[in-house]
């Protein structure tokens, strides 16, 4: 089988097309400038504008499945006109080039924050409320309109199914991540202090696995919850330390201390140029979230299977010290 593979060259997207390698797919690569993540892979890639039906058709060419991987990520209010370009206009280019194309089956990655977050106190489940409030984060309000696009492909004959990662982590971050970054800072020791607070992280692996199940398990027209399991931002610095053989974090502070910080974290960003390792948004997204959010369903149906977190923590710190990201 042949797979066009959007964001390609995204931390998703190439982990996904090793994934689909390892498998035996020709693999089909929409690509841009940067693309380390698929250097020295046997893939074809190509270029091609994401909200151009006319000029994505002919890409899609005797390919016969389709992961749509590409997407703006940003917890923050940053760019949102080209948030909603990429998220959503990009998602409806790429779902009517695939219908008048070869395309038998979609899987198009979204993510847990396209779920009303509230209650948190209730499992986060499929059946739960995409986002709908105009006032919720951009990011948030443009993958659950994504998701709605999809869902209108599948009512159009084109087989499609939509992934729900929660916070993802894991090696071949090559630009990196939010998160990736955070584990570099840990590395270096330039993160003496962690919050008390956490996440649900899983590893971008094992969604890639899940996501490739779907072509012959997923449910047309179902959408997965993927999640790993809850772990404090402590818990990921005493992993990371472990891996490093020095410990790397001398206390935790208390959650709401990360709000006293913004304005120095906002300023060390503009003086170096580099993303701030936190800000409003994220922080937000880490104090309204829901502990629980069991997969069932993709479990069950998909074969979902999360690795411990330690394991994705340790991987991750050794690709990233091996591929040069961390300095000593």
């Amino acid at each position: 089988m042949r797979a066009f593979v959007t964001g390609a060259t995204g931390h998703v997207g190439g982990n996904l097309v090793r994934e689909l390698l390892s498998r035996d797919f020709e693999v089909r690569c929409l690509v841009r400038s940067d693309t380390r993540a698929v250097e020295g892979l046997d893939v074809e890639c190509v270029k091609g504008n994401l909200l151009d039906v006319n000029e994505l058709k002919p890409l899609m060419k005797d390919c016969d499945v389709m992961f749509h991987s590409a997407a703006f990520v940003a917890v923050e209010k940053v760019k949102e006109d080209l948030m909603w370009k990429i998220n959503v206009e990009g998602t409806q280019s790429v779902c009517d080039a695939a219908i008048g194309s070869d395309i038998s089956k979609l899987i198009h990655f979204s993510s847990v924050h396209a779920f009303n977050q509230h209650p948190t106190s209730e499992a986060l489940t499929e059946s739960r409320p995409l986002v709908s409030d105009p006032k919720a984060a951009p990011y948030d309000r443009t993958k659950a309109a994504s998701q709605q696009i999809v869902y209108d492909t599948n009512e159009s004959g084109l087989s499609s199914n939509v992934i729900h990662p929660t916070g993802i982590i894991g090696p071949c971050d090559f630009k990196p991540s939010r998160m990736g970054k955070v584990i570099i800072n840990i590395a270096e020791g330039r993160m003496p202090f962690t919050l008390n607070t956490g996440f649900n992280w899983v590893d971008v692996r094992d969604v890639c696995k899940t996501a490739v199940n779907c072509i012959e398990l997923g449910t047309p027209g179902q959408n997965y919850l993927t999640p790993g399991s809850w772990g404090s931002m402590s818990e990921i610095s005493n992993y990371v330390s472990k891996e490093i053989g020095k410990r790397k974090s001398i206390a935790t502070m208390p959650f709401w201390s990360a709000y006293l910080a913004l304005p120095f974290a906002s300023m060390k960003s503009r003086i170096t140029g580099e993303r701030p390792s936190f800000t409003r948004g994220s922080l937000h997204a880490l104090a309204v979230q829901c502990r629980e959010i069991p997969g069932s369903l993709a479990i069950k149906d998909l074969g979902h299977s999360p690795r411990p977190l330690e394991e994705t923590i340790r991987d991750t710190t050794r690709w990233l010290i091996d591929s040069g990201s961390v300095r000593d």
